[in-house]
């Protein structure tokens, strides 16, 4: 058996997940440090104000579950498939010539957890990609923003990406804080789109692993002579 459209498979599913997961924790980060950070700008009346970097409804479950998306197909199906497939293949030296050969349970049950490491993927960018759409197109309410200085801002449900373009359109005064604000939003965009290429490779490696998972490797024994 070839082993090798799946083994570079995984190797682009572990590239692609260790960069989500760098996304997410950079992202994670920045919320944590950030959280305090009050951006100035201008109010309706000529004067200014400031608003904290977070919001009091900030969503952050959708993070967390592409989160665990990520690092269950790092840690389960890229390190745990390199590690079955080197038990593949010291399996296949020790298999006697002429005889059938089945997937062992060893592989089947990694079988498995490729299909539910890929369903939790998809779960994770149906979910990613709803909470952002529901909560898209909303705007922060300069008057509340004004009166709530010093206090998160109390109005409506955010992601971290919808928040930030929120803040972007407000009249920031620093033109730092505008390349602060974009540079992390690039981030935030970036995860979540990178979800869709975690879905696609996690679904090529499931695809392989069922296949080869539903192929029974016979060889051909020889005939008996007849009398």
């Amino acid at each position: 058996m070839s082993w090798l459209p799946l083994s570079v498979a995984l190797v682009l599913l572990m590239i692609d997940s260790a960069i989500e997961l760098a996304l997410l924790t950079s992202m994670v980060g920045y919320l944590h440090r950030s959280g305090a950070n009050e951006y100035a700008f201008q109010s309706g009346d000529g004067g200014s104000a400031s608003i904290l970097a977070k919001p009091q409804g900030l969503l952050l479950n959708e993070g967390h579950t592409s989160n665990g998306a990520a690092g269950t197909a790092l840690i389960i199906v890229c390190f745990g498939g390199f590690l079955v497939l080197w038990n593949e293949r010291r399996r296949e030296r020790r298999v006697i010539l002429n005889q059938t050969r089945r997937p062992s349970r060893l592989f089947i049950t990694y079988t498995v957890f490729t299909v539910v490491s890929w369903v939790l993927t998809l779960a994770a960018l149906a979910y990613t990609f709803a909470v952002t759409n529901q909560t898209k197109g909303q705007s922060i309410d300069q008057a509340v923003a004004i009166q709530s200085q010093g206090t998160e801002y109390p109005l409506d449900h955010w992601t971290p990406e919808n928040w930030t373009k929120a803040l972007l359109a407000l009249p920031l005064i620093n033109d730092t804080d505008v390349s602060y604000l974009h540079g992390w939003l690039r981030v935030m965009e970036g995860w979540k789109w990178n979800l869709i290429i975690l879905f696609l490779l996690g679904l090529l490696v499931a695809s392989l692993t069922v296949r080869e998972c539903l192929r029974e490797r016979c060889v051909r024994t020889p005939r008996l002579a007849k009398v």
